[in-house]
C-alpha cells in the first residue's frame, strides 16, 4: 500500500524511465494528491527561457523550468511567501503553490521577492486516479520525504 500522504513529497525517477524524455532523471515535487489524481512539478529541468520571455510585464531574469508534459501552454509557480502572495495553497514544509499572479508580478518588479522565493514552471506533471500509485508499485518512481 502506498502512503496516503504523497502531497509534499518528492518523486525520483527510477533508471527504468531512461527512455522517457520528460521524466528521465527527474525529481518531481508533489503539489497535490487525491483520489481523483495527482499534480507535481519537475524541479531539476530548466528551460532555456526566462520568465520575462513569457510575461513581458515581469522585469526579471528568473529561470523557467519544465513542470511536466501537461498544459505546457500555461505557467505555474511555487513559492515560500504566502504572506505576500494571497490565495496560495500549502504544499508542505513552507512551500506553497499558486496564488494571485498580479501580486506576483508586482512583488517581483518591486524587488520584494526574488528567485530564492519563487520558481516558475511551464506545464505540470499529472496523473489520473490511481495512476501514480501503480507507477510507484511498479518501481517507476521512488517516493522520498521532502525535508526542505
Amino acid at each position: 500500500m502506498i502512503a496516503k500522504q504523497i502531497k509534499g513529497q518528492l518523486l525520483i525517477a527510477e533508471p527504468s524511465l531512461f527512455g522517457d524524455l520528460t521524466f528521465n532523471r527527474s525529481v518531481v515535487l508533489m503539489a497535490d494528491h487525491s483520489q481523483t489524481g495527482s499534480v507535481g512539478f519537475i524541479l531539476n529541468k530548466p528551460l532555456h527561457h526566462l520568465i520575462s520571455d513569457f510575461v513581458p510585464a515581469i522585469h526579471a531574469d528568473f529561470q523557467v523550468y519544465i513542470g511536466g508534459p501537461v498544459d505546457q501552454d500555461s505557467l505555474f509557480f511555487i513559492h515560500n511567501s504566502p504572506e505576500k502572495i494571497h490565495n496560495s495553497q500549502l504544499i508542505a514544509n513552507g512551500i506553497y503553490w499558486g496564488g494571485n499572479f498580479n501580486q506576483v508580478c508586482q512583488l517581483i518588479n518591486d524587488n520584494e521577492i526574488d528567485d530564492t522565493n519563487i520558481r516558475f514552471f511551464l506545464g505540470y506533471s499529472g496523473w489520473n486516479e490511481n495512476q501514480l500509485e501503480l507507477e510507484i508499485q511498479t518501481k517507476s518512481w521512488i517516493l522520498d520525504k521532502n525535508d526542505v
